[in-house]
């Protein structure tokens, strides 16, 4: 039976046989090398999630720091710390009690420089507009029109914390106070109309008097 010749068909048979088997065998070792393993495709998610985190994370930051700035910007300040109408000239009585400014926190004096007294302008000329709050620790000074100081006449700015006491162009005669009222600087226009600039102080001092801006 070993000697029987091989036919043509058995021969084609064969070789179709053989020739399949090669093309799997290739298709099976092409395989491996265009599979990506779990391990990478997590690594990879990690990866993703982490770039994801921090990228999300940088875009916050930003956008609040920026809202804080733009927060933070000044625009048009009004009120204490900008520019407050003070009326007009005309609204002040030369050598009258000091008129009180409840949105600049400032009492406005016009100063008569024919006002002697020890608690008077000390020569002063002119409006002076001074900060309310005291220097020492900052509560709020009245104008005590009835006060009496040392026997001389009514009329003296009082810190009702601690006792110091002020002329009325501000200057410290007595109490804990480090120094004199501060000042804030005043403008008037053409027309007599006068704007505070409540954020210009200057630390108060005995030449206060010397401020005054004339009318």
């Amino acid at each position: 039976m070993a000697n029987e010749p091989v036919s043509p068909s058995q021969t084609d048979a064969w070789k179709s046989a053989l020739a399949s088997r090669r093309t799997q065998v290739a298709d099976t070792e092409a395989l491996p090398a265009a599979l990506v393993s779990p391990l990478d495709r997590d690594v990879s998610r990690r990866n993703f999630i982490r770039a994801s985190f921090w990228g999300g994370l940088g875009v916050t930051l930003l956008g609040s720091v920026g809202l804080l700035l733009d927060f933070l910007y000044p625009r048009n300040v009004r009120g204490f710390g900008g520019p407050v109408p003070a009326g007009n000239v005309a609204d002040y009585v030369k050598g009258a009690d000091p008129v009180p400014n409840s949105e600049g926190q400032f009492w406005m004096a016009n100063l008569d420089p024919a006002e002697s007294r020890l608690g008077g302008t000390g020569g002063a000329d002119g409006l002076l507009a001074l900060w309310r709050k005291c220097p020492h620790l900052g509560c709020t000074v009245p104008w005590r029109s009835t006060f009496s100081y040392e026997g001389d006449s009514e009329g003296w700015y009082r810190c009702p914390c601690h006792g110091s006491t002020y002329t009325k162009s501000g200057v410290r005669v007595f109490g804990p106070a480090p120094r004199s009222m501060d000042t804030m600087a005043i403008e008037i226009d053409s027309a007599g109309n006068i704007t505070v600039q409540t954020g210009a102080i200057t630390p108060g001092g005995p030449d206060n008097p010397e401020r005054a801006v004339p009318v």
